[in-house]
């Protein structure tokens, strides 16, 4: 190879990784989109997202690909479901109980009981003062694990009506 190939090979080269580099920080530097009501369907439930105030989104890191969710419980059970590598990683979005302004849920006030899309009953705010005085404010960690609680009552619940049915 010539000396002038060879250096249009690295010239070629040293350009595009710049754009890989921007290319990767937009998909890790994504936002949430505006929800597109009775269009969008929750990822996990497939049903048409309704309340703006009590949606969720994932954005998975590696492709930048938006999940949308009627309701947080929907999207911390997707996770737990489906396990995707990228889990940890995830940016998951929540909506403003009052004004439907997207919030990171681990930065989020989170608070139940609350009427949900959903019934997981977990509703999130920009600040406490926003919170009713009779609610109970939450962590991420502890509104996942009552999530999860709920999921796995839920579906104790659905075997038993099964079960009663068969027989």
């Amino acid at each position: 190879m010539s000396a002038f190939k060879q250096r249009r090979t690295l010239l070629i080269f040293l350009s595009t990784v710049p754009l890989l580099a921007f290319a990767q920080n937009q998909k890790s530097g994504a936002q949430p989109r505006e929800i597109k009501l009775k269009q969008d369907t929750c990822t996990r439930c497939k049903m048409a997202l309704k309340d703006r105030l009590n949606s969720a989104q994932i954005i998975d890191p590696e492709t930048g690909e938006m999940l949308m969710f009627d309701d947080l419980g929907c999207a911390v059970a997707w996770l737990d479901e489906k396990k995707p590598a990228w889990r940890g990683n995830a940016a998951i979005y929540v909506n403003d109980a009052t004004d439907g302004t997207w919030l990171k849920a681990d930065e989020a006030v989170l608070a139940t009981p609350y009427a949900t899309p959903m019934s997981f009953g977990i509703a999130a705010f920009r600040s406490k003062e926003k919170v009713g005085a009779d609610k109970t404010v939450l962590t991420m960690q502890e509104a996942e694990k009552l999530i999860l609680e709920t999921v796995r009552e839920r579906r104790r619940k659905r075997e038993q009506q099964q079960q009663q049915k068969q027989r």
